[in-house]
């Protein structure tokens, strides 16, 4: 925009470039005349973006399209070339092509020609989306300097008036104070003809007072008031030829815009939506024809319109009872057939997994039960304990008090539930640490069903040391002797023996008392709940607990003589 408020040559030049060869002409009756209504601009542009958009998602379509051409078309080729393959490498008799895979050939390689077709469509869908996108970005970018060019004729329009508003207030403000000044000399001048003299100090002072009311405490003189509203008379002159210089220059400027430039933008925008919607619709007629030939070729694949046989015909051509009887002749031999009857192969296991297909297990089974099922007087989880007690652990500090790692421990117990014969406590990861083997020594005791006393020798039994007191006479120590004696010779024969076993084990375990701090009574506390298990009634648990504890010290202490008296 130049200083005095028009546009540059460059200006007009870039906004007539930007419109169009189309010339905007006057509405006929019935249609609207845009260059009338506020915003009518910006309702051509917006539709303009609604056509463009509509070809963006045609572009997104076809490119959609042609992906799913092309893969149908490559994976029909693939498996026609796959099927034919295989045909070549061993489909054929030696009685050579049957009817049926002659016309299954025929049907697989007709797949190929379609393949062909599907893909060929696919191509050219995506020339049409390239060419269609390519389209718009160049229809977007007219669109755009339309605006642009719009929005710059606005700017320099809203500029100008600016400027004019501007003059506007500073014209009123000069033209308020010459008015003012212009009433203010009139004013002074009537005062000054119609006032009377007189030589009497008394008036001269009232004259004066009245003077000073009107112009303030300083008087000016005609003369000066003269000259000051000729001045201000000049300003409101100058102020008003630029007022109506800026006031000449906003009109040309909108008559420019609203006569000349708008209907160029506005018919620019017209032929841009008509542009667009027409090559649209001559896209979307290309992908119509495309598409109907594409059909159509495939179609005619199938169907051939000369001499040529369709699927349809091939299918026909098969023989299926010539193929079985030509298929029969060729394969069929001399050999007799085998009427002999198979005789049955037992699987032979590894011994692993016999092991796990029919386990032993030990824990949780009483003792009549595992002894009858092994054949053996004495459980083997017992000797094979005991024995590596006392190889390892005879003088180990707290044996049978202390317990064994929670892991070791459950491994050890799943090793002699599956299979105790082939459980090896002499190995050094089993002798290193002979807590763990004293602990499922005391597991399986405790897990016992019924204990290792039965119930009915176990009353008798605890009955004997109900009192609390631990003096006792010779008389009173016979009779406990063979009373626990006779207890024990009503057990049955398996609990008896196991017992026994377990005492002359403990009995040695004492003997190293020097070493591993476990006397009499302390293997008491820990086997005493082990051996004889509480009652299930809470008042009497404790009890039970103590008197096991005083009997399994008893025992221990009088073994030779208890047993001696069996």
């Amino acid at each position: 925009m130049s200083a005095n408020g028009d546009f540059s040559e460059s200006e007009k030049l870039a906004g007539s470039q930007t419109s169009t060869s189309l010339s905007f002409v006057s509405p006929s009756a019935g249609q609207v005349d845009l260059t009338e209504i506020d915003g009518g601009l910006h309702m051509l542009l917006e539709r303009s973006r609604g056509s463009l958009n509509s070809c963006k998602e045609a572009v997104v379509f076809l490119k959609s399209r042609a992906k799913v051409e092309e893969d149908y078309g490559r994976a029909l080729q693939k498996a026609a070339q796959q099927t034919v393959r295989l045909m070549d490498n061993g489909s054929r008799t030696s009685s050579g092509m049957s009817t049926q895979q002659a016309a299954w050939q025929r049907l697989v390689e007709v797949h190929e020609p379609l393949a062909a077709n599907r893909m060929k469509f696919a191509i050219t869908l995506f020339e049409m989306s390239e060419y269609l996108g390519n389209y718009v970005k160049t229809k977007e970018n007219v669109r755009r300097k339309l605006r642009e060019t719009e929005q710059r004729y606005q700017r320099a329009i809203e500029e100008s008036q600016q400027l004019l508003d501007k003059a506007k207030t500073k014209y009123d403000m000069q033209c308020a104070e010459w008015e003012k000044l212009l009433v203010r000399c009139g004013d002074s001048k009537q005062a000054e003809t119609t006032a009377v003299p007189s030589v009497h100090s008394g008036n001269r002072s009232a004259k004066n007072a009245v003077s000073g009311i009107i112009f303030g405490k300083h008087k000016p003189t005609i003369e000066s008031l003269d000259r000051i509203c000729q001045e201000a008379g000049v300003k409101a002159k100058v102020a008003n030829e630029a007022y109506k210089r800026l006031l000449q220059q906003t009109n040309a400027m909108r008559r420019d815009f609203y006569d000349v430039q708008q209907p160029k933008i506005l018919a620019s925008v017209m032929g841009l939506v008509e542009e667009v919607d027409q090559f649209l619709k001559f896209t979307l007629g290309k992908y119509a024809y495309t598409y109907e030939s594409a059909v159509l070729a495939d179609a005619i694949t199938l169907k051939p319109m000369d001499a040529q046989v369709g699927m349809v015909e091939m299918v026909g051509d098969i023989d299926s009872k010539a193929d079985l009887d030509s298929y029969v002749q060729a394969m069929a031999t001399t050999a007799r057939v085998d009427r002999a009857s198979i005789p049955y192969r037992e699987y032979r296991m590894s011994p692993r997994a016999r092991l796990y297909a029919n386990p032993r297990p030990i824990f949780g089974v009483s003792l009549h039960d595992q002894l009858t099922r092994d054949a053996r007087r004495v459980p083997l989880i017992m000797v094979r304990c005991t024995e590596a007690v006392e190889a390892f652990g005879l003088q180990n500090e707290g044996i049978y008090r202390q317990s064994g790692q929670s892991s070791q421990v459950q491994r050890l117990r799943s090793e002699f539930d599956l299979d105790a014969e082939n459980v090896n406590l002499q190995a050094s990861s089993y002798a290193s640490d002979i807590n763990n083997i004293a602990s499922v020594l005391k597991m399986y005791l405790r897990e016992l069903p019924g204990g290792l006393v039965p119930h009915a020798q176990r009353t008798t039994m605890l009955a004997h040391f109900s009192s609390e007191s631990n003096s006792e006479d010779e008389l009173e120590l016979a009779q406990k002797i063979s009373g626990l004696a006779a207890s024990i010779r009503e057990m049955p024969q398996v609990n008896r023996d196991t017992l026994r076993c377990l005492l002359v084990h403990l009995d040695k375990v004492q003997a190293f008392q020097e070493y591993n701090m476990m006397n009499s009574e302390n293997l008491s506390i820990v086997f005493g709940p082990t051996i004889l298990p509480p009652d299930n009634a809470p008042s009497n648990a404790a009890l039970d607990i103590r008197r096991s504890a005083r009997m399994v010290k008893f025992i221990l202490d009088n073994r030779r003589a208890i047993f001696d008296a069996l």
